[in-house]
This record gives C-alpha cells, sequence and structure tokens, in this order.
C-alpha cells in the first residue's frame, strides 16, 4: 500500500518540471501574443507599452491584399509541398521494400537528407541553383542550351523553394511509411499472391489502405510543416522576387521584426494557426471518415 502511494506520488512530481516548462515557455507566451493581437504595441525605453485597439488588427489583416497574397502563396507552397513528398516519399518505400539488393545501402541514402540542417540545406543548393557558379546552369549550358535565373523569377523561385523542401523532407515520410509498411503482416500478402493478385494489384489494393493511418499522419505532419517553414525560404530568396515566395512565415516575420509592427504581426500569427487548425480539423474529418467507411 505505502510502495503504491510513494509510486503515485513520484508519476505526479515526475511531470511537474515539464508542466512548469510548458506553462513558463509556452502557455504564457501564447497568451501575451494574443493579448498584443488586440492593441498597439510600442517600445519605449527598454519596456513595452500596451494600447487596447479591439478587432483594428484583425480588419487589417483580412484586408491586407499582402497577407492574402501570403495565404495564397503559401498554400500553394504547402499542397504542392505536401502532396509531392508523400507521393515520393511512399514510392520509395515500396521500392526499397521490394528491393532484394542494397536494402539497407538504399535506406541510409535515403534518409540522409533528413539529418542536414537547414541552413547547410540552403547553402548546399545555393550552389546547385547560382545562375553563375550553379551545377545546374553548367549542365545546361554543357549540353548547349541556354542558363536559367533560377530564383530570377517567380514562378522558378516558388518551384526551387517547393524541390528544396520536397528534397530535404521526403525522408521523413519514407521513415513513417517504411515503418508502417514493415509492420503489414506478411500472412496478409502471401493470401493475396495466393488468391492470383500480381505485385501491382497487391500494392494498390492491399498495401496502400493498409497504410492509410500512415500516409494521413504524414500529410497532416507535412501540413504542420509546410505552413510553419521558414529558414531555407529566408535564405534562399528571402520572399522574393518582389512578394512571389512571400509565405506566411516571411511575412510575420517582416511585421515584427522589420516594421516591429508588433500587434499586427500577432494578429496575423493567430489567423495562421487558425487557419493550421482548420486545416487539421478537415484531415481528422477525413481520417474518421476513411475509418467509418473501412469499418
Amino acid at each position: 500500500m505505502r510502495a503504491a502511494r510513494r509510486l503515485g506520488g513520484f508519476r505526479f512530481w515526475s511531470i511537474v518540471p515539464f508542466l512548469a516548462v510548458t506553462l513558463i515557455f509556452g502557455v504564457y507566451p501564447f497568451l501575451r501574443v494574443i493579448q498584443m493581437a488586440f492593441g498597439s504595441v510600442n517600445l519605449r525605453g527598454g519596456g513595452m507599452t500596451f494600447e487596447f485597439r479591439g478587432l483594428q488588427n484583425f480588419e487589417r489583416a483580412f484586408s491586407d491584399e499582402l497577407f492574402r497574397h501570403s495565404v495564397v502563396i503559401s498554400f500553394v507552397f504547402v499542397v504542392a509541398s505536401t502532396v509531392l513528398s508523400v507521393v515520393f516519399g511512399t514510392a520509395l518505400a515500396i521500392l526499397t521494400d521490394r528491393a532484394t539488393k542494397l536494402q539497407n545501402l538504399a535506406r541510409n541514402v535515403l534518409v540522409w537528407p533528413a539529418i542536414i540542417a537547414p541552413v547547410v540545406v540552403s547553402v548546399l543548393w545555393v550552389l546547385i541553383l547560382n545562375p553563375q557558379i550553379g551545377v545546374l546552369n553548367t549542365i545546361l549550358e554543357a549540353m548547349g542550351a541556354p542558363e536559367q535565373g533560377w530564383l530570377g523569377d517567380g514562378v522558378g523561385a516558388m518551384a526551387a523553394i517547393i524541390a528544396v523542401d520536397v528534397w530535404h523532407w521526403t525522408p521523413l515520410v519514407y521513415l513513417l511509411v517504411y515503418s508502417a509498411l514493415k509492420s503489414i503482416d506478411s500472412e496478409v500478402l502471401e493470401a493475396s499472391s495466393v488468391d492470383g493478385a500480381n505485385r501491382s494489384q497487391t500494392t494498390w489494393h492491399i498495401v496502400i489502405p493498409m497504410l492509410r493511418p500512415a500516409l494521413i499522419a504524414a500529410t497532416a505532419l507535412r501540413v504542420v510543416m509546410g505552413v510553419k517553414v521558414f529558414d531555407e525560404m529566408y535564405l534562399l530568396t528571402r520572399g522574393g522576387p518582389g512578394d512571389s515566395t512571400t509565405i506566411i512565415s516571411l511575412l510575420i516575420r517582416g511585421i515584427v521584426f522589420d516594421s516591429v509592427d508588433l500587434g499586427y504581426g500577432s494578429a496575423v500569427s493567430l489567423v495562421t494557426i487558425a487557419l493550421v487548425v482548420i486545416l487539421a480539423l478537415l484531415i481528422v474529418g477525413a481520417r474518421a471518415l476513411l475509418k467509418r467507411r473501412t469499418s
């Protein structure tokens, strides 16, 4: 009895440090952001003054053309990078699982982009895309094709940051799907083979449906990562040329650090969080609907 009581006390006190850290560095800053979103914040004499303005910052956000443009740009980026990384990650997982040779080598090589720091990834891709010294233009020149300014126009810059993000984070999707693939009961696959199904039919009608929970989880993870992506885009394009790649995180950085408009930046941040929550609810709803249909 006394041992059980001690164990209960240990379980309670073991989570206290985590709760304290979460409240201090998570909940409190978020409450401050909510407060600042409803007012004008000024930095004077090393201190911060707050003046309540009601919903003015939110009204400004919804009438701000650059904010609406950033939402559209972010939507295009998130959809493209998520779809491509999930498709490529799933295809690589299935191909690796079927490989009879060099399977371990393929697993290690495919994973390594995900462990590189975003700053290093940006430097690598600047060296690849640079119009003067970049590898891509060197290859084009060797083939007699004209050089391209990959980051110099809006469409090329958008395609470039999507490609970099897909290259960087497809390995994460690959790991999630490959782990789920390994957990599939081999007897199920053998049964489909006995029934006369070929590999393509087994993959499409057996494997992919059984991977659905992992694919939905990977999609939700990539959506969240796509919305909050910052490092690579800032280092590669800084939102340019013009505002063609100004995703929401770059817009918020400019509002908060360049314009020092903390109230408006907080309002834009809250609207962004609301959009992410809506997206997450849609994904959870789709997962519940698929689960109900499957059962």
